[in-house]
């Protein structure tokens, strides 16, 4: 049963990669060819498009009545896409953070994580605050979309083979990835669920990591691609799109479809704040301006490190965040 369990998560997430890479590549050279900017293209397209994974493993956890995976796939998400998915790419060229509008987008991020985490302590994710989610993202895309559509800097090589690809190949390579996700999604949740059960851990344990880093990796391999090009634009607004989408998106419809007056301890008490404090720290370094590169990456990296030793020896921050203020009483899922 163990072997099954991983072969099935495996097979998840090659289906995952593929079908995400087609989306992307679609998406793209559909993009570019409408001549809107390369944050927009990152946040919007590549960052939603990437996204779809943890939407689609959130949704179907939720129907499930696997509240605990979906939660756990969304926070655990959030704090790969920047502890890991930007630290990697850095390693091989650095990521500016000087783009117009990305200091704007990146504290919009820090808003919804700060909701998120408001919500989920004082007022639990009922279908109101789920519609809520769902509205405040329509929003945000059409004003986003209105105020940063067009691309007014040079198109690169890459850019000009995009824009020649025939209709038909767009229209198949999204096509792929629209077929192909939720067939990944749906063998990475039986996998992890498998997983999970044969290693006697709990389904929040499973969201947080497994589930969490396969449905992240479409948001590495368009990060690294994206590195390789040396479209900075494309890589961070990547990221913080997907953490945008992931929040109010795949949190809208998994409080819609599965509320919950409270969340786990393991949340709250840990994990919660462990994605505000990647949320601040990438919101600092874009703030300043600064590079993410070599030394940054690796400080990320090895926060993502202490994350994982977090959770595996059951650290939590609730005794300091009771020295601020006294959260409402939780219980455990």
């Amino acid at each position: 049963m163990l072997t099954g369990a991983i072969v099935i998560l495996i097979a998840g997430f090659a289906v995952l990669i593929y079908s995400a890479d087609c989306l992307v590549r679609g998406a793209l050279s559909a993009a570019y060819k409408a001549n809107v900017s390369p944050l927009l293209v990152g946040i919007v397209i590549v960052g939603f498009g990437t996204s779809l994974p943890e939407f689609i493993i959130s949704a179907q956890a939720a129907a499930n009545g696997s509240a605990g995976l979906a939660h756990g796939n969304i926070i655990g998400s959030n704090i790969a896409n920047i502890l890991l998915v930007l630290a990697l790419p850095a390693l091989i060229f650095p990521i500016a953070t000087d783009a117009p509008r990305m200091r704007i987008t990146a504290f919009f991020m820090l808003l919804c994580t700060a909701a998120w985490i408001g919500v989920s302590m004082f007022f639990g994710l009922t279908e109101l605050i789920g519609i809520g989610f769902i509205v405040t993202l329509v929003v945000y895309l059409f004003i986003s979309w209105s105020v940063a559509r067009k691309d007014m800097t040079e198109d690169t090589k890459e850019e000009l083979e995009m824009m020649r690809k025939p209709m038909w190949r767009m229209v198949m390579l999204i096509l792929i990835g629209l077929v192909g996700m939720p067939l990944g999604s749906r063998m990475l949740l039986d996998g992890g669920i498998s997983l999970g059960q044969e290693l006697n851990a709990s389904e929040t344990i499973v969201g947080l990591t497994v589930l969490a880093l396969g449905s992240s990796l479409p948001e590495l391999a368009a990060c690294i691609a994206a590195a390789v090009r040396r479209q900075s634009d494309v890589a961070m607004g990547n990221v913080i799109g997907s953490n945008i989408f992931n929040i109010l998106g795949a949190g809208g419809v998994v409080a819609v479809l599965a509320p919950r007056g409270v969340l786990s301890p393991e949340f709250t008490a840990f994990s919660n704040w462990a994605m505000a404090g990647a949320a601040v720290l990438v919101t600092i370094v874009i703030f300043l301006h600064r590079r993410v590169g070599i030394a940054t990456g690796l400080l990320f990296l090895a926060l993502y490190v202490a994350y994982l030793a977090g959770l595996y020896n059951n650290w939590s921050f609730e005794g300091i965040g009771d020295l601020i203020i006294e959260p409402a009483a939780h219980s455990p899922t």
